[in-house]
């Protein structure tokens, strides 16, 4: 183990990362992951997915819990977090995870189940590597051809006024002092900077963190960040494609910007440009993304022909939420709406998308793009107008193509 890992593992060990219950976290929905891109798996074996960099287990636990036809394999370096997830597994039930100690710099002692992982997930974690590039690479070698990496990466334009803090907290407090001395200093400090560099943004409250997430945030010994420049470039070096953002809308400039005259230049620009504008713009810390191998690329746009054919389900990571009045030996349905991951909650106004959004909120298996077509048939609704609505709930994720 190089000496920057070992730095690495020591620190969390001592502040085992990250604090909390298992969550829900989004870009890890295994089947809508592999539905980004266009290879199909062949295997009907149950899928094989790893999450490198587990930490204490919450993602991979909470993702486990609601997938158990899915195989999950969890690896770190933390032994101690490692012995804490493995035990809030075993305490759930959950059979369908094996956790292993291992480094991202060699992979060394990790099992690769024949023909690779189909999802590898890593939040967080290729930023504190020796070298990122050489976790990246390792990663790409036991993915299997038709797969899918999700990655979170710190942003560096997001995170200038939390370098700002670090770099006062390391002046007041060396960093070759121990972590656990630190921390006092630092807390006082991102105090300040409540009323300064952190007022109103996304730093807010850093002080009142946990240990384990403030030294993480604020004492960490070893990171890196990534603009869109160094994140293509790390890309590209790990031959691999970049297929989307795990939340498309932080990155659009249709959505970010509503000048008509500054929206068409910028919609002239390359997409690579585009996001090169918002990260000067907008407050982004952490870029969350999707690559395939180079033998693979994004799935094309569904076309009109295709509707009836395809099957859909909907988006797990679609929440519903439908409001009724109770009257006299009846219900009235007040209001209509739908949340995609952490966007705004989108109300429905529209009664032939609404009469759509009721029946998928009660739907758990796939259906066809003509079943759809015939729903809204029995309703009056003529097919051009049928086929408009399902395109427009593709567009928002409400549904997707597994």
């Amino acid at each position: 183990m190089d000496q920057t890992t070992s730095k690495v593992k020591s620190m969390y060990e001592q502040y085992p990362y990250p604090s909390g219950d298992p969550t829900i976290r989004p870009g890890f929905d295994i089947r809508l992951l592999l539905s980004y891109v266009a290879n199909q798996r062949t295997s009907d074996k149950p899928l094989q997915v790893l999450d490198a960099g587990c930490g204490r287990g919450p993602g991979v636990i909470g993702a486990a819990s609601l997938q158990p036809d899915v195989m999950f394999t969890a690896i770190d370096i933390n032994s101690v977090g490692l012995a804490e997830a493995s035990a809030n597994a075993k305490a759930r039930g959950l059979t369908n995870i094996n956790f292993v100690q291992a480094d991202l710099m060699t992979l060394e002692g990790l099992e690769v189940p024949e023909g690779g992982f189909d999802v590898i997930y890593s939040s967080g974690v290729l930023h504190h590597l020796a070298d990122p590039q050489i976790g990246l690479n390792n990663l790409t070698k036991i993915l299997a051809p038709h797969g899918v990496i999700s990655l979170m990466l710190y942003g560096s334009f997001g995170r200038q006024a939390l370098y700002r803090l670090i770099e006062g907290i390391d002046i007041l407090s060396p960093k070759d002092d121990p972590i656990e001395s630190r921390i006092p200093m630092g807390r006082l400090l991102a105090k300040v900077a409540e009323e300064t560099i952190f007022k109103d943004n996304y730093w807010k409250s850093t002080y009142r963190n946990p240990d384990v997430e403030f030294v993480d945030t604020c004492l960490n010994v070893n990171e890196v960040s990534y603009d869109i420049t160094s994140l293509w470039q790390l890309i590209e070096q790990a031959n691999m494609k970049f297929v989307r953002w795990v939340e498309p809308d932080v990155w659009s400039v249709e959505k970010r910007f509503d000048d008509p005259e500054l929206l068409e230049r910028l919609q002239a620009l390359s997409d690579v440009e585009q996001y090169q504008i918002i990260e000067r713009l907008f407050e982004v810390p952490k870029l969350d993304f999707i690559i395939c191998g180079a033998d693979n690329f994004a799935k094309p746009k569904l076309t009109e022909a295709e509707v009836d054919s395809s099957i859909f389900a909907v988006n797990p990571e679609t929440s519903f939420s439908i409001e009724k009045r109770n009257q006299n030996q009846s219900q009235r349905i007040e209001s209509v709406s739908y949340k995609v991951r952490h966007r705004e909650s989108q109300n429905v106004s529209d009664p032939i998308l609404a009469q759509l959004v009721l029946l998928l909120a009660e739907q758990t298996t796939c259906f066809s793009g003509a079943d759809l077509v015939n729903v809204l048939a029995q309703s009056s609704v003529d097919r051009e107008i049928a086929i408009e609505v399902i395109f427009d709930l593709l567009d928002e994720e409400v549904i997707f193509i597994p």
